[in-house]
């Protein structure tokens, strides 16, 4: 039916977007309408009793002839009477079809406001820009952010297939042009129409196809390197690495302590650091990403009566949105090492005790300790001292406070990754259209997809770790 609707001339229009004097108009048109028609209903019944009493009357005269001129006079009156009824008759069908068309019309002049006619003559633009061969070296660093090299690295790299399936639908699209508007979509943000008519050319409602069979294929395809077991491609292998990097770039510097008395500077020192890189188990960074989405279930869940509330489940009441939350393991070496997604109604610590991260990496750390202790990674103060997971330090000596001050002062590396990822990927901006209730799926999708395509962004221009 939805296929059908696209090959005729018109559109239905929301009703959402009729003024209140368009809608009382409407309103009006209707109520014309439904008096027309009652009134023909009463025209026609009418008539029918009048061909009724016609053909009674008639038979009635066929009677009374056989008594002759005694009943001439009351078939006389009665033919009068038939003649009467038969003149009146047309002007009944005639007013009869002149409510009916003006009921036809109230109802065409209420339809105009919930329908437009659309122009098919050129209606989309052709296409264009579907090829790397057609997106010249200046549009290629605007719309993405890398050079045309880059970008075929990524198609390479990224196993494209030829022709993409959408799963919504039966169309297949050309697995390059499905690349390169999947792309500018995350990257910009841009909607279909937009990009329809600016940039690419075609019809937009197929955008969201190629966009969905593009995120499926990533997610499929890579879902490993970003989620689930992804942490085995990097620990235990580059744990010494990453160690070493953590523990120079911590000594490498030094912390300026003033002492003051009354407002005036009495003591000013500097202080080196110098912790054995023997007892050091720091070898990557914790940390949470909130994304907000639309409000999910509003309709639903008043129309099919849910018991369980479905906007509460989403719902933080620390960051008042609803969304998701995406528990991320950043190495030094510049690699997202591990994503984990859930709702955002759970808090950091709450998100880890759901991942299993820690028994994850106890696990895969079994045969690297460091003094008979685990190797770490460093998170706020919200979460809990585990085996695997160093938070800042509670009551800490004087080395340990030192110690909290240069590590949060690194901490902030991971912080600036969740700023690259809000940068690049303007797709997340508008949460409006990030709809949980009846795109759930798609959106996890997209959120752990965008943190794939971050990394290799990072391997291509460098990322937030020096």
């Amino acid at each position: 039916e939805r296929r059908s609707r696209r090959e005729v001339s018109w559109e239905y229009r929301d009703s959402s977007s009729l003024s209140p004097i368009e809608r009382m108009e409407q309103a009006m048109h209707y109520r014309v309408a439904a008096n027309m028609m009652n009134f023909t209903t009463q025209l026609l019944l009418l008539i029918a009793s009048l061909f009724a009493r016609i053909r009674i009357y008639n038979v009635l005269i066929d009677s009374w002839n056989v008594c002759g001129d005694v009943m001439s006079s009351f078939i006389a009156h009665g033919r009068d009477v038939i003649n009467r009824w038969e003149d009146t008759i047309p002007r009944l069908q005639y007013l009869l079809r002149h409510c009916r068309y003006c009921s036809e019309l109230a109802l065409l002049y209420a339809d105009d406001l919930s329908i437009f006619v659309r122009s098919r003559r050129h209606r989309f633009q052709p296409e264009k820009n579907r090829t790397m061969e057609e997106i010249n070296r200046r549009d290629c660093y605007t719309w993405f952010g890398i050079s045309p090299d880059a970008l075929r690295m990524l198609h390479l790299h990224w196993r494209i297939p030829e022709r993409l399936q959408s799963p919504r639908s039966r169309h297949r699209f050309d697995g390059e042009a499905c690349f390169l508007i999947c792309l500018f979509h995350m990257v910009k943000g841009t909607t279909w129409i937009d990009m329809s008519q600016q940039y690419f050319g075609g019809n937009p409602r197929y955008f969201s196809w190629m966009h969905d069979a593009m995120i499926d294929h990533l997610y499929n395809t890579f879902y490993h390197k970003i989620s689930g077991g992804s942490l085995e491609q990097w620990i235990p292998q580059y744990v010494d690495q990453c160690r070493q990097l953590i523990h120079a770039k911590l000594t490498n510097g030094v912390i300026q302590e003033e002492h003051y008395v009354n407002g005036q500077l009495v003591n000013s020192e500097w202080i080196r650091l110098n912790f054995d890189i023997r007892r050091f188990r720091v070898v990557g960074f914790l940390d949470d990403l909130a994304l907000e989405t639309a409000t999910p279930g509003i309709g639903a869940r008043r129309r099919e009566d849910f018991d369980h509330d479905i906007q509460r489940a989403f719902y933080s009441g620390y960051f008042r949105k609803h969304g998701l939350k995406a528990q991320v393991v950043y190495l030094p070496i510049g690699i997202i090492a591990s994503v984990f997604i859930t709702e955002i109604r759970q808090n950091d610590n709450g998100v880890q005790n759901f991942s299993g991260l820690n028994n994850y990496l106890v696990e895969l750390l079994r045969g690297s300790l460091i003094g008979n202790l685990f190797p770490a990674l460093y998170a706020d103060g919200i979460f809990a001292s585990l085996a695997t997971i160093l938070p800042r330090f509670r009551n800490p000596n004087d080395e340990q406070r030192l110690l909290n001050i240069r590590l949060a002062s690194m901490r902030q590396v991971i912080e600036h990754v969740f700023g690259q990822h809000r940068n690049k990927f303007r797709v997340f901006d508008s949460p409006q259209y990030l709809q949980l209730f009846n795109k759930g799926q798609k959106m996890r999708k997209m959120f752990m997809v965008s943190f794939f395509m971050m990394n290799c962004f990072n391997c291509i221009n460098g990322g937030a770790c020096q």
